[in-house]
């Protein structure tokens, strides 16, 4: 709703809304003090109209059906902050004695904004995409062209309730839904964090390299502070369980949980097998990846390069060591692309598929090993898929 034009001693007030002009004689002071009561109106309905779309982002994060949109709680905060600056310019609300009233709500309406900026941040880092704004959120305006009906309509809809009352109850609701959307991010923060340290344990690394596991914890019981349940207390506490979980996420990532040789399928697990060569029961210390000759085989984790030359029935090979006693083996390679002593990120081509050593046929065999003991390393391959998962979701 917006002012056209408005005479302050008496005359036509031309008030526009949703596209619609209304036209209203008042006597004096009347327009004043109608378009006062409309301004602040108007910075409520904006309030009102934040809290429901943000209301509508929070449901759909909690279903799981959209991401929160740092950027379009930025814009709101920006429309907020504007439409306040316009209310405390305003001269005529000197008029109305709601000075002190109003600089109360410009205060709320700060603490708001810095609570926006929070929740931004919090849930920022975490998205995949922005949110849709509501399809309901914009407004189309519809001409009337029976203005007496219009200017009938107004005046049986006057309020003489407070305006700045009206805004206060806005500002509750925008409370209301931002401590909702703290809950929401909270929950799946926490939801994220959970599944992601089921993965890492899934990983069975000794427990001096599980960085991620959880100390022993204990102590008698006390209630929470009453300071501790207030909003900056509940975002300290989401931002920890963030960090928290960005720690166990950089675990992962540093993991050989990456399939080293993309598209290519197993033709020879871990474990008991028959020999190829002799026929005899023996243990097969890693995986065979069916793949063609010169196939790219690629570094499964970060790490730097302890080995790359020919080794026995390994043939040509190439060993990452990725820190915390965990290694990686790659053998019977055609040709090596990295020296000794390199640093290679996750997914750097280490060379390619061949048949040197001990094999018979082009293919590559891939370790993965713990302070020297080859482990399966389909179980690091699973985690892999599991964690691909559960960042998606």
């Amino acid at each position: 709703m917006t002012i056209d034009r408005a005479a302050p001693f008496g005359g036509d007030l031309i008030v526009v809304e949703c596209g619609r002009r209304f036209a209203i004689r008042l006597p004096r002071y009347g327009a004043a003090a109608v378009a006062a009561v409309i301004a602040l109106s108007f910075g409520w309905s904006l309030g009102t109209a934040y809290y429901v779309a943000f209301h509508d982002v929070v449901v759909a994060e909690i279903r799981g059906g959209a991401k929160v949109a740092a950027s379009a709680y930025e814009a709101q905060i920006d429309e907020l902050k504007t439409e306040l600056e316009r209310v405390r310019t305003r001269r005529l609300v000197e008029k109305t004695g709601s000075e002190q009233r109003l600089a109360e709500l410009a205060r709320r309406q700060e603490s708001l904004e810095r609570r926006q900026t929070v929740l931004a941040e919090l849930a920022g880092p975490a998205l995949d995409q922005p949110a849709a704004a509501p399809a309901s959120y914009a407004a189309k305006p519809t001409p009337l062209d029976r203005r007496d009906d219009a200017r009938q309509g107004l005046v049986a809809s006057a309020d003489p309730v407070d305006p700045t009352r009206q805004i206060s109850v806005g500002l509750d609701k925008l409370e209301a839904g931002q401590g909702a959307a703290l809950d929401a991010i909270e929950a799946r923060i926490d939801d994220k964090r959970r599944k992601l340290q089921r993965i890492y344990d899934g990983l069975a690394l000794p427990k001096s390299n599980a960085r991620g596991a959880e100390a022993g914890r204990g102590g008698p019981f006390e209630p929470l502070p009453a300071r501790a349940r207030t909003f900056e207390a509940r975002a300290d506490r989401v931002a920890a369980q963030r960090a928290a979980t960005a720690e166990l996420r950089d675990r992962l990532e540093d993991a050989p949980i990456r399939t080293p040789a993309p598209g290519a399928s197993i033709s020879s697990g871990f474990g008991a097998r028959t020999d190829p060569f002799l026929g005899q029961p023996a243990f097969h210390a890693g995986l065979d990846f069916e793949s063609a000759q010169g196939r790219p085989i690629r570094a499964t984790a970060p790490g730097r390069v302890t080995t790359s030359g020919y080794s026995g029935g390994y043939g040509l090979m190439v060993e990452i060591d990725h820190g915390g006693g965990l290694t990686t083996r790659f053998g019977h390679m055609s040709s090596a692309a990295v020296q000794v002593g390199q640093t290679v990120k996750a997914g750097a081509v280490l060379g390619h598929v061949g048949s040197t050593g001990r094999s018979t046929g082009p293919h590559l065999h891939y370790e993965t090993r713990i302070d020297g003991e080859a482990v399966d390393p389909l179980r690091f391959l699973r985690a892999g898929s599991a964690y691909a998962a559960t960042l998606s979701n």
